[in-house]
């Protein structure tokens, strides 16, 4: 479930949590989650925590330069911050032990109820081979990103629905389901519409919305209508600002006609048949 919004909220609310923290270990509790491509099992002690980052729905955190954490928070991901030694659960499947300047031991927990999350630890120059991370489009909250630049990257998926399209993550990164159905409704484009089939014009409105939604959720500290919370356990709000996704039936908010659903790229999709017509 968590997108842009969301992955970017944990970033945030990890950064002033954790950067210049020194890790004493990485600790595996569930094999097949943690891959280690560096090929030395305790290559991360005694490195110090230099950056945390976002990229698309990844996140990547910097352990010197010459050391990289990335993880993908996948369906039901989470990572919990601790300042007491943390008493496992089920579903906790890495576990950091970090040491604060002036603080004392801290731990990050990795929680993943549906275990599709992963994490890697590699080089720098081994990242381009995490498949899903090399191939992502531009961030959709880029300033240098502009309509004519996301009209031709829809344009290479000219014979696929623009709901799948935006899905793939090739076209931006760090959409999904949520904001790839609110970003339309707000733009007035049909869902079902072939990618390469907008004008420049319409272009230039969907990426004025995509980037007014997405901002919108950042500053909600995204959408939680799951399980979805921040590494402090404090659930977003963006839920209560949705107009199309998870309302099939109900009452458009613009023009009152009750919305449709269908099933587009395999995921669940909702739209305003009156105020996005095909």
């Amino acid at each position: 479930m968590p997108e842009l919004p969301e992955v970017e909220t944990v970033r945030i609310s990890l950064e002033p949590l954790i950067l210049g923290s020194r890790i004493l270990e990485i600790r595996e509790q569930t094999a097949g989650v943690l891959y280690n491509w560096t090929g030395q099992p305790d290559v991360a002690g005694g490195r110090t925590v230099t950056g945390l980052r976002r990229r698309g729905k990844y996140l990547l955190m910097d352990l010197g330069p010459d050391l990289l954490l990335v993880a993908h928070l996948r369906m039901t991901g989470q990572f919990k911050y601790e300042e007491q030694p943390p008493v496992l659960r089920k579903h906790d499947h890495i576990v950091l032990s970090l040491e604060k300047p002036g603080t004392g031991p801290v731990w990050l927990v990795f929680h993943d109820t549906r275990r599709f999350g992963r994490i890697w630890l590699l080089r720098p120059d081994q990242a381009s081979q995490i498949a899903g991370l090399s191939a992502l489009g531009p961030e959709p909250l880029d300033p240098q990103l502009d309509s004519e630049t996301l009209r031709l990257r829809l344009a290479r998926h000219s014979r696929t629905t623009l709901k799948a399209a935006l899905l793939a993550q090739t076209v931006v990164a760090g959409l999904g389901n949520i904001y790839v159905d609110e970003s339309l409704f707000l733009s007035g484009i049909n869902p079902q519409r072939l990618a390469g089939s907008l004008s420049l014009e319409e272009a230039d409105r969907l990426l004025t919305c995509m980037q007014k939604i997405l901002q919108a959720a950042v500053n909600a500290r995204g959408t939680s209508v799951k399980d979805y919370v921040d590494a402090l356990n404090v659930r977003g709000s963006f839920q209560y600002q949705l107009q199309v996704y998870g309302r099939a039936g109900q009452p458009c908010t613009q023009c009152g006609k009750p919305l449709a659903k269908t099933r587009l790229a395999g995921r669940t999709t909702v739209y305003c048949p009156q105020c996005q017509p095909v």
